[in-house]
């Protein structure tokens, strides 16, 4: 059988020393344009499909997920959750440079290729394929240098389109069947009038409305981001989407009678309940990183010792994402050991993002146009300590 046309094979990764890993499937396997030999690393190989992860609970370095302790659990007490990976390396894997590259994916894509190798896009989903042509592998400059990549899915909400992509698996809270409830906010404006819009940000998944009819759900319009919020009446608007004419319950979306406004401000608050616990995304990144850097697999053709160090890379919002990472403690494993030995944050400012919050909404950011107000420029903003002259606060983000 064509390595090409592998299909879904669970492995069991017994040879890892990750217990957080549990296995992975391969959906997809081949050599990378046809065994073009790279540098001293010679040819590529590329594996594509979901690895499998479960964490403890009530491990100290699993603790750092907001909300683990809501998470539901397996017969062994340990919360399972998945997330799609791509893995590019040398068929001999030491013939590389025994460094790892993770690309953190932005709202689902891979930059990697596009960024170091000057690769070619093909249009707006060719991040959520699987790349094959020179074009999609650019100028090979990663490859020529002998580094192992990797991406691994951290984020939820990646749209549906991009599910081949990099996206994240994770399960919702529970409370002993009680709900847990908080409330949203979901801000957005229109170039067109139209009558009904997401509650998420852009094209991502949304936190559907928990009670529609709740008093906490409130709809403002304002004309500046700064400007006096103005309320619209409850019976103007309500959780729907129009469909061949007609009003139809959506709790996903907000429709307003008459249509929003271009270029208004609009902003939803509603009530919503069992939020995802999306911080065991970046758990994913932590355990996949280490199992190449500390444990080996002979069925993903990486043995012991072939990888040593790790490199994790951002760029824009998934440079913020790193700074979450280091920040909330993701880069000590759970038998603490150093994930990453470098981060490369590029276009991530000072700024971090929702990524670890409950009902965090990770691609909101703070854009000038829309995104109005998230929580991204949050003190402490350097690595050494500085005092906040607002609130007197010391900190740095490598102070804890």
């Amino acid at each position: 059988m064509q390595l090409a046309r592998i299909l879904c094979l669970t492995i069991l990764l017994i040879s890892t020393a990750s217990a957080e890993v549990v296995r992975v499937e391969i959906e997809h396997h081949s050599s990378v344009l046809d065994g073009r030999s790279y540098g001293l690393a010679g040819p590529y190989e590329q594996f594509i499909g979901t690895i499998y992860f479960e964490n403890d609970p009530n491990d100290p370095a699993n603790q750092v997920v907001t909300d683990i302790e809501f998470a539901p659990t397996n017969a062994a007490g340990r919360v399972e959750h998945s997330a799609n990976y791509t893995l590019i390396k040398p068929v001999d894997a030491h013939r590389g440079n025994g460094t790892v590259v993770f690309g953190t994916s932005n709202r689902g894509s891979r930059r990697l290729l596009t960024f170091f190798n000057h690769a070619h896009e093909e249009g707006e989903e060719w991040d959520a394929q699987i790349p094959t042509t020179e074009e999609n592998y650019g100028d090979g400059f990663l490859m020529e240098k002998g580094f192992t990549l990797l991406w691994v899915g951290w984020q939820w909400d990646v749209p549906a389109s991009r599910v081949r992509g990099s996206r994240s698996f994770v399960p919702q809270t529970v409370d002993n069947g009680n709900p847990i409830e908080g409330l949203v906010r979901s801000d957005f404006h229109v170039r067109t009038r139209v009558l009904d819009r997401t509650l998420a940000d852009r094209n991502h998944v949304a936190y559907p409305v928990s009670d529609p009819d709740a008093p906490e759900n409130v709809l403002t319009v304002r004309d500046t981001r700064e400007g006096q919020r103005r309320v619209i009446p409850r019976d103007q608007w309500q959780f729907a989407r129009v469909e061949n004419e007609r009003v139809v319950a959506d709790p996903s979306r907000i429709y307003l009678e008459g249509g929003f406004e271009p270029f208004k401000i609009y902003e939803v608050i509603y009530k919503a309940a069992n939020p995802q616990v999306i911080g065991l995304g970046l758990a994913g990144i932590r355990d996949a990183v280490s199992m190449l850097k500390y444990g080996s697999s002979e069925e993903l053709n990486v043995p012991a010792g072939a990888i040593d160090r790790a490199i994790g890379f951002g760029l824009s919002q998934p440079g913020r994402t790193m700074r979450v990472f280091v920040r909330d403690g993701f880069n000590a494993d759970t038998q603490q050991r150093k994930v990453f030995d470098g981060i490369m944050a590029h276009i991530a400012g000072a700024a971090r993002g929702s990524f670890n919050i409950r009902f965090g909404q990770a691609s909101r950011d703070a854009h000038p146009f829309i995104n109005f107000y998230y929580p991204t420029d949050i003190f402490p903003f350097t690595s050494v300590a500085q005092t906040d002259p607002v609130t007197g606060v010391t900190d740095g983000m490598l102070s804890s």
